[in-house]
């Protein structure tokens, strides 16, 4: 099989500067990731920031036989266990995907001039009207 494309292949990912190497210890989540993930935190940090580093670069998709998997104690699955775990991701992926209950429609806004009835017309009172013109024009200084 030809690859037109040179793939850089790297033992342990590349030391990175001492600035971005505090940035990322400053996570305190990050040494708790690390000893989940059974590595050592130099190389860790040195992943997390080789990816931030060159962010176009696509993590590494290894193939490992099944013999080679029983020899790092690893026992291979089966295609019936792949199958339930790809139909499960799809289960999970449809449920993220759809609608909650948060994000119903709203109900259409009462509309009160559609119930009949007449609008409310104020009634003026004309002796309202002059009091408040003579008020005006008697307060000027």
């Amino acid at each position: 099989m030809s690859n037109d494309t040179e793939i850089e292949q790297l033992d342990a990912p590349p030391p990175i500067s001492a600035e971005l190497r505090a940035k990322i210890l400053a996570d305190p989540n990050v040494a708790k990731i690390a000893a989940e993930l059974e590595m050592d935190i130099d190389e860790f940090v040195n992943s997390v920031g080789y990816y931030l580093n060159n962010p176009g670069v696509e993590p590494a998709f290894l193939v490992v036989s099944d013999e080679n998997l029983r020899k790092m104690g690893v026992e291979p699955p089966t295609a019936e266990a792949i199958e339930a775990n790809v139909r499960a991701s799809v289960e999970a992926i449809k449920a993220g995907q759809s609608p909650s209950g948060f994000e119903a429609p709203r109900k259409k806004a009462v509309d009160l001039a559609g119930q009949g009835g007449e609008a409310v017309k104020p009634k003026a009172d004309p002796d309202l009207d002059d009091s408040v013109k003579k008020s005006r024009t008697t307060l000027k200084p």
